[in-house]
């Protein structure tokens, strides 16, 4: 391995590490409690290296939004490939959605503003909710396959559904209140999904 390589290699494995020591901070204390100085404490760099990487805290939850958004994503693409039931579907892309957010809440935070993580930076939403080869998108069009504009406006309902009850149940629950609020999500969602069919 060349030197260029390795000197990639060593960039990528120091992002990786800004990000992921930023989201343990948090996991343990909260986002405010975040910063560059105390990422850089924890893996010991100084600060002004991790400013090459990220030039602000913002810049760094913004790195995470989009993290968290891909993810999802990816995993709406294959529950899209894996089943063809389109009511299937999207069973499995708000399920997704609820385990994704249980497990990482601090990734959630950070892509709806909450507890503190609070991002400036909005441009991940109109790439998320862009309807072009949006799978979730195609999935109720699948159910509704009238005009465009009524998928799409279903669609903006189904993303007010999913991410705003989870939003909602993470701020106002405690953590342990989470099992007895899954039930009535999925509730809510077939529910939601009858009345589009």
């Amino acid at each position: 391995m060349g030197i260029v390589e390795r000197r990639e290699r060593l960039r990528i494995q120091v992002r990786s590490d800004i990000v992921k020591t930023a989201k343990e901070i948090a996991r343990e204390d909260g986002w405010p409690a975040v910063s560059i100085r105390k990422i850089a404490d924890v893996i010991e760099y100084s600060p002004p290296i991790l400013y090459e990487y990220f030039e602000s805290k913002d810049k760094l939850l913004e790195a995470i939004r989009v993290e968290g958004f891909d993810f999802l994503q990816a995993e709406f693409l294959k529950i899209k490939t894996h089943f063809s039931n389109p009511q299937k579907q999207l069973v499995e892309v708000a399920q997704t959605i609820w385990n994704f957010a249980v497990k990482n809440p601090e990734v959630f935070q950070v892509m709806f503003n909450l507890e503190g993580a609070y991002c400036d930076a909005k441009k991940v939403y109109s790439h998320a909710m862009n309807i072009t080869g949006n799978p979730v998108w195609e999935m109720i069009a699948s159910l509704r396959p009238k005009s465009g504009e009524a998928v799409t406006k279903t669609y903006y309902e189904w993303w007010c559904l999913t991410f705003g009850f989870i939003s909602i149940t993470m701020t106002t629950q405690p953590r342990h209140a989470f099992p007895q609020a899954e039930p009535v999500y999925m509730e809510g969602i077939r529910r939601f999904i009858r009345s589009i069919m």
